[in-house]
């Protein structure tokens, strides 16, 4: 059987460079017969989220060094933190907006594809009330502009993206969905575009 990041490897034709992310993502998708982008039906969250938490005790990868200097701001599936040392943004995330732990890994890696300027780095895990949050950092972006949501969709469309609605986008060769690409989660530097929070699912 091959692996889940195979799989994905095989989709993007690319090779996609192990980490921790995707070595959690890997297992899940090895003890799981249900993974995100497979035909078969989602293994409920907290049924896998007690697979994650005997990966994370058995790796000790629960993660300790919480000292970050600013913090920034939160929303239904995240807190933000600026580490002022490294220059990066570190964000605890519960994977709220998706069915599974495994299609939250998924969408890390697929963003870490299509936008390696903002990638994403897994550090490990903290529990917070009994739950657990994954703790990943991304690098630090000061926009010298606002974001012009036109040049957003310019952009999509020239990577071959399609308009559904709002700030949602499908790109139907990739089995791909881009959601809430709005101007808070793309932002501009130096007439840069900078895709900071995505929701990616792989359909």
């Amino acid at each position: 059987m091959k692996s889940a990041l195979s799989l994905l490897e095989k989709r993007f034709d690319t090779k996609i460079i192990p980490s921790l992310l995707t070595d959690v993502y890997n297992y899940l998708g090895s003890t799981s017969s249900n993974r995100a982008y497979s035909d078969k039906a989602f293994i409920d969250k907290s049924t896998e989220a007690k697979l994650l938490e005997e990966y994370i005790e058995e790796n000790n990868l629960f993660y300790n060094n919480l000292d970050f200097s600013v913090y920034l701001d939160e929303g239904a599936e995240q807190k933000v933190f600026h580490d002022e040392a490294s220059g990066r943004v570190i964000k605890f995330n519960d994977g709220i907006f998706y069915v599974n732990w495994t299609q939250y890994f998924e969408s890390l890696i697929v963003h870490n594809v299509l936008f390696k300027e903002t990638s994403y780095d897994l550090l490990g895990f903290i529990r917070i009330n009994h739950s657990i949050f994954a703790v990943v950092s991304q690098i630090f972006i000061t926009p010298t502009e606002k974001t012009n949501i036109e040049l957003v969709r310019n952009f999509m469309k020239q990577k071959g993206f399609t308009l559904k609605k709002n700030n949602d986008y499908v790109h139907t060769h990739l089995g791909l969905i881009l959601e809430d690409l709005h101007e808070e989660n793309v932002l501009i530097c130096d007439g840069t575009l900078f895709f900071i929070d995505t929701v990616i699912y792989v359909i």
